[in-house]
């Protein structure tokens, strides 16, 4: 199977310890999703992957559901290698990025083991393309 340069980076950073948010983008149809699933087939990390490309009227509320989902399934999981929550087309959620911070950080405090990958299709709706 055809492996991107870009593989072999998000796999090696979601091996590392929890520290930053890891974002994807990039246009349609350039293989973002497909990426990710190869990633979290053999990186043997359990995860959560949602797109907001299938949920009508995506909001905030959306996401902290998500988020809480995430963690429920890693606290009920083995803690050791932690979780992966993979959020696809994050920029058709309104105020994304206020969501996301306040949930990464409050991961953090509680030392919650939860790393973070999100995917977008419109960089301009995407703050920062590799890492924030």
């Amino acid at each position: 199977m055809f492996k991107r340069y870009a593989y072999k980076k998000i796999f090696n950073r979601l091996k590392e310890p929890r520290r930053f948010i890891q974002a994807i983008s990039g246009p349609r149809q350039v293989g973002k999703t497909t990426l990710i699933q190869q990633v979290m087939d053999e990186i043997g990390i359990p995860g959560h992957y949602v797109s907001a490309d299938a949920v009508s009227a995506a909001s905030s509320v959306w996401l902290q559901q998500q988020w809480e989902t995430a963690r429920i399934k890693h606290k009920s999981g083995p803690h050791k290698k932690g979780f992966i929550l993979i959020i696809d087309e994050i920029q058709k959620i309104p105020a994304w990025s206020e969501t996301v911070k306040l949930h990464w950080d409050q991961d953090t405090a509680d030392r919650q083991n939860i790393k973070v990958v999100l995917l977008g299709s419109a960089p301009l709706l995407v703050l920062y393309c590799e890492l924030f």
